[in-house]
């Protein structure tokens, strides 16, 4: 998952090919909403959004320190 997660933040187009060649779609849209906090950056979220079919684009999740 966490993999993934830099890959849809990180990777080229190329390296995206190789990655859904050995990935199904529905093992990408699975990490979408289950992706760790600020691995994806908002800009990259929106786009693996788009690119997986899911409309309209949630926020990204954000990260808390600690509890109160």
């Amino acid at each position: 998952m966490r993999f993934l997660a830099y890959a849809m933040a990180y990777a080229t187009h190329p390296d995206m090919q190789v990655i859904r060649s050995h990935v199904s779609d529905g093992e990408l849209r699975e990490v979408l909403p289950n992706a760790p906090t600020r691995i994806i950056d908002a800009r990259s979220w929106a786009y693996c959004h788009v690119k997986m079919g899911r409309f309209p684009v949630p926020a990204t999740p954000q990260w808390t320190f600690g509890t109160t």
